[in-house]
């Protein structure tokens, strides 16, 4: 079980150190804790303590949770693609926060009927499964802890069709599906806000959004909208929906900083007033990662938040205004409320006096970030055109970035340009 808890604090301690301070953890309790009693203390005092249900949003790829068993699956056989026989079960828990699937494979879930029962409440080392809808226990085990929740299961509601007015946040580039007849499709996941708040964006039909990006407010017929994993809201977009670009911008709901709860998602605005360097490391799979630490202040309460993966890369600056849509905050280290933009969250800078620009240059991606330039200077500028790309941008200026309304790719006529040289080198023959 030790070695679990140690996976939940790995990018932060050795193993040997993790050992060293479980003993002198036993030694400071009058050797009355156990190891694991032990350990789990130690994971506390390293800032990794246990989350509720609705914490699963986060980002980590690890969790560690307590919940009570409503109901279970019953063990059942499949057939995989290679012919062999497999099992599945589901056990479905939940605390005071929500509730979640816990899914288990061969010889777990033939296992499983005979360990654990209606109304047990167990402590769970898992990581999320196929889907963001499920978790997979690395381990599970039986406790003492008493949770206080609604012993059902709560159905989820059908989705329901409305029309919406949103303001696309993200998008994310189509990625191919295949259906369960074998036929395959694309689709763009992303994030949405109204007045209600954010909700993650599911489009089965990328054509949908053909001229669309992000920053812009749109009408939307024939939404489906349903309850999302671990709470929060999906829109789905499919061939029964229609979208025209709206003139207004929907206005979505920002909890000020000191109202911040832990272990919940927010839209939240400040200003940055801290800009460490991203530091780069190395994950639990082998693969390299960035995290950059910064300040955040809305005028009455400053934040430490923290940016990961590609969002660490980014280029920031101290005094520019940011929002952060989705911003999971949870209790750090030092004991303070920090905030990072949580699974499916977005983060946006928000231009200060701005100025409309027409700038004709070529796309370069530095270590300092994505700029467009020219003779006459440099700007940073999002945008997915490849390096060296020789773009016109149209848009607004607001310090050292533009923020892009629209892009024309200039392509050269290479042979044209060669006949052009050479009739120029001619005429002085």
């Amino acid at each position: 079980m030790v070695r679990y808890h140690y996976a939940l604090v790995d990018d932060l301690v050795s193993r040997e150190k993790f050992d060293s301070l479980i003993e002198e953890k036993i030694a400071d309790c009058g050797n009355l804790a156990d190891e694991t009693a032990a350990a789990l203390l130690v994971v506390k005092d390293l800032g990794r303590s246990h989350v509720k249900v609705r914490g699963l949003r986060g980002k980590s790829s690890l969790f560690c949770f307590y919940a009570k068993v409503l109901a279970f699956s019953g063990v059942k056989e499949f057939d995989r693609p290679d012919g062999e026989k497999g099992l599945v079960a589901r056990l479905t828990v939940a605390d005071e926060t929500g509730q979640v699937d816990l899914v288990f494979w061969d010889e777990q879930a033939a296992a499983l009927e005979e360990t654990f029962g209606i109304g047990d409440v167990v402590e769970v080392i898992g990581r999320h499964g196929r889907s963001a809808k499920e978790i997979m226990p690395l381990n599970l085990r039986k406790t003492c802890v008493d949770i206080d929740c609604v012993m059902e299961v709560k159905e989820r509601k059908a989705p329901e069709r409305r029309d919406m007015h949103l303001l696309i946040i993200s998008l994310a580039p189509p990625r191919p599906f295949t259906r369960r007849d074998g036929t395959t499709g694309e689709m763009v996941s992303g994030l949405v806000g109204d007045s209600s708040g954010t909700a993650r964006l599911l489009c089965w039909d990328p054509a949908l959004l053909a001229g669309l990006s992000q920053g812009m407010s749109i009408s939307v017929t024939g939404a489906l909208t349903k309850e999302g994993d671990y709470g929060g809201r999906e829109v789905i977009l499919d061939e029964e929906s229609s979208i025209t670009v709206a003139k207004t911008y929907p206005d979505i709901p920002v909890t000020a900083l000191e109202d911040l709860v832990p272990e919940q998602s927010y839209t939240v605005r400040g200003e940055i007033t801290k800009v460490l360097p991203a530091k780069q490391f190395t994950k639990r799979d082998g693969t390299t990662s960035y995290v950059r630490n910064l300040r955040l202040s809305d005028g009455n309460t400053e934040v430490p938040f923290v940016l990961w993966g590609d969002d660490a890369k980014m280029t920031l600056f101290p005094g520019e205004t940011v929002m952060i849509y989705n911003a999971y905050a949870k209790t750090g280290r030092f004991g303070e409320i920090e905030i990072s933009p949580g699974r499916g969250g977005a983060l946006s800078v928000i231009p200060g006096r701005e100025e409309p620009v027409k700038i004709e240059g070529w796309i370069l991606h530095l270590p300092e970030g994505t700029v467009i330039t020219n003779r006459e200077g440099s700007w940073l500028a999002d945008t997915r055109l490849p390096h060296g790309s020789h773009v016109i941008m149209t848009g607004r200026s607001s310090g050292k970035r533009v923020f892009c309304e629209s892009e024309e790719v200039v392509n050269y006529d290479l042979e044209g340009l060669k006949n052009e040289v050479s009739t120029f080198i001619r005429s002085f023959s």
